[in-house]
């Protein structure tokens, strides 16, 4: 079969770096005062997502690389990412509408002064046609849409056609390594030059974030295929490495020029934890975090969802029991405060709870069934 080629070997450490950084990303997005929300670990955790584009590049290197050189391959390629990303993308933009059709309805049933009207703004008709095509980031909107995290998959998928595209115009292994570099180097100059936020892009310049953090990880698959890096593992190594990485976050919060150091940093854990050879990557290669491996993308896609339903929640109880529990942002978001900090982990907790529950189901349900789906299309 077409595109039976690819190496299916997996990097159970790095399965477990996902579903942990997934899970900071989400416990990120929850906005409530609290003593977690405001460590510098949490806020700062929107950088794992280039963690998790240096990730793609480098799994993605290993697996399709050395296959992707004929026109079948790469049409198996292709139908194969994108029935890994798009069903649950749609599910969840599927889902969103859902709850914004009962905005309407409730709006219209019992319309309250200073309420954004349904389907506006982040919410639009014109939006779910770009986030359905998978372009919703590509500068077409001047915000995030819908499901707010999705801009990301939204990058990939076009990075994964750079990269067909570089496996089979350019022959040589070298000329390869050559095209990865100019483009991650393109990526990071377009973000220093020309984009207005820098490493935290989103919808406008986030294909060249993507680039940078995948071709970076394509760079590293290429140092960590020489086997030069065999020295790097081991216990010592793991607990260098993660410690940098927790310090990085910890001091890098308020210094945006130090952002641009995620990537390579990400790109040096990859290398690191690929091996396998410490105590934490036995760790991260245990029971629990390969669950949250498996369901690392789903966690990501989901959370929005379940935020979604949390706020509404939380509006519906304020209303009805005359409490305020919702304060503004000065940038048009909300917090929740409870008034005791205990309580805002309680939440935070629960929420994470749901989250990995809602995950479990729908990478069973959604994300392996799409993924069966979509492999009937290849030749």
């Amino acid at each position: 079969m077409s595109g039976a080629a690819h190496i299916s070997t997996r990097f159970r450490a790095l399965d477990g770096w996902r579903g942990v950084c997934a899970l900071l990303v989400a416990a990120h997005h929850l906005e409530v005062h609290g003593a977690l929300y405001w460590q510098p670990l949490v806020r700062n955790a929107w950088l794992f997502v280039d963690f998790f584009f240096v990730l793609s590049g480098f799994v993605i290197a290993h697996a399709y690389g050395a296959a992707l050189d004929k026109g079948p391959e790469i049409k198996a390629f292709v139908i194969r990412r994108f029935g890994r990303l798009w069903p649950l993308h749609a599910a969840m933009l599927l889902a969103l509408i859902g709850l914004e059709l009962a905005h309407l309805v409730i709006a219209h049933a019992h319309p309250m002064a200073g309420e954004r009207a349904a389907f506006t703004a982040d919410r639009s008709p014109m939006a779910i046609l770009a986030n359905l095509f998978l372009v919703q980031s590509l500068g077409l909107q001047p915000y995030e849409t819908w499901n707010g995290p999705a801009w990301s998959i939204s990058t990939e998928f076009c990075t994964y056609l750079v990269f067909a595209a570089v496996c089979f115009f350019v022959p040589s292994r070298r000329l390869r390594v050559a095209a990865a570099a100019f483009l991650a180097v393109a990526g990071v100059a377009v973000l220093a030059c020309v984009s207005r936020y820098g490493m935290r892009e989103t919808f406008d310049w986030g294909i060249a974030r993507c680039l940078y953090g995948f071709f970076a990880g394509v760079l590293t698959y290429e140092i960590w295929k020489t086997g030069t890096a065999k020295a790097l593992g081991g216990t010592w190594a793991e607990g260098a490495m993660l410690a940098a990485v927790v310090a990085f976050l910890t001091f890098v919060l308020g210094h945006r020029a130090l952002e641009f150091l995620a990537t390579p940093l990400f790109a040096a854990a990859v290398l690191v934890f690929a091996g396998e050879r410490g105590l934490i990557s036995r760790v991260l290669t245990s029971r629990p975090a390969a669950a949250l491996g498996r369901w690392s993308y789903s966690i990501y896609m989901v959370h929005t969802l379940v935020l979604a339903v949390l706020f509404s929640a939380i509006h519906s109880g304020e209303i009805l029991f005359h409490r305020r529990w919702l304060i503004d942002l000065p940038d048009g978001n909300a917090i929740i405060d409870l008034g005791f900090k205990h309580y805002a982990s309680g939440l935070l907790l629960a929420y994470l709870m749901v989250v990995i529950a809602l995950a479990a189901f729908t990478w069973r349900f959604v994300e392996q069934p799409g993924q069966r789906f979509f492999a009937r299309f290849i030749p």
